[in-house]
């Protein structure tokens, strides 16, 4: 835990290998995880409208176990969206949601 997907339109032009790395390690260096834990990936929208006048977008959900402070995971939001804004340009949207998962029923084998 966490895991950590990263939702963009397909026709972003960047590295996604170094996009994926980085985000990867940026949640590694908050300290709030065991890094053999994070597992990272990434989902590509061939089509999307989005309201802001930009033509992409990424969005990173950060799927992890309840016991988390706010402070914690507005941390964890704050250091993904900084490392974000390093390797795109404004004319990318951006957004991070941390979201809590419920252990009573979260299931993983």
């Amino acid at each position: 835990m966490p895991h950590i997907i990263i939702e963009h339109s397909a026709s972003l032009d960047t590295d996604f290998s170094q996009l994926l790395k980085s985000i990867h390690q940026s949640t590694i260096d908050t300290n709030l995880f065991d890094a053999s834990t994070i597992k990272t990936r990434r989902v590509a929208f061939p089509q999307c409208l989005l309201g802001d006048g930009k033509t992409d977008f990424v969005h990173v959900q950060v799927h992890l176990l309840a016991g988390r402070t706010q402070t914690q995971k507005q941390h964890l939001s704050e250091s993904l969206l900084n490392t974000l804004r390093t390797l795109l340009s404004d004319s990318v949207s951006l957004s991070v949601h941390p979201y809590d998962l419920d252990p009573a029923i979260y299931r993983k084998n």
